[in-house]
């Protein structure tokens, strides 16, 4: 075999091998304040929800990252009106973030109420009360992009997931893989 046939060998070879190789990864972190997401979640209120006999109206959202749980946590006044009588109170919830790669946006997603006090309601009430506020909240937020990646990234991260979230001195951390 020549010197110039082996050479070529071994150039084909060492190519081959570097495509072999794991690319590195590449990502990108995304900070939300949570004053950026309280500016957000509060452009969409109030939010009502009807039904035959009871009207449930949710507003002033207070928005908290919860650091312990990595979550968003937002609490609301409520105005329940049932056969004409009016009562008011608060409701919490909690949900997470979740990325979009065919929007290149991001979305609270998965709200769930996890308390519900409003003066003079029945317990009866409690339950679909929960209900109807989840179901106005998550529809609304599920389709509300927090937080779009801008038009020079979006190309490179159509094809990212979403690897980690963390909570940090009042700022949400994202950081998306590319895959």
């Amino acid at each position: 075999m020549s010197k110039c046939m082996s050479k070529s060998m071994l150039t084909v070879w060492l190519f081959m091998c570097a495509l072999a190789l794991p690319l590195p990864v590449q990502a990108l972190t995304v900070k939300f304040t949570e004053a950026e997401l309280q500016d957000k979640v509060s452009k969409v209120m109030p939010l009502v929800k009807k039904t035959s006999f009871l009207t449930v109206e949710l507003t002033d959202p207070v928005l908290k990252l919860a650091q312990d749980k990595n979550e968003i946590e937002l609490q609301l006044k409520v105005k329940l009106l049932t056969g004409g009588l009016e009562s008011r109170g608060y409701a919490r919830l909690t949900g997470s973030l979740s990325y979009r790669a065919e929007d290149a946006a991001f979305y609270v997603t998965n709200m769930q109420v996890h308390e519900v006090s409003i003066d003079g309601m029945p317990d009866l009430f409690t339950p679909q009360v929960i209900r109807m506020a989840e179901q106005v909240v998550n529809p609304v937020l599920n389709q509300m992009p927090i937080y779009k990646l801008k038009d020079d990234l979006t190309q490179s991260m159509v094809k990212a997931v979403l690897e980690s979230i963390e909570v940090r001195n009042k700022t949400l951390f994202a950081t998306l893989k590319i895959i």
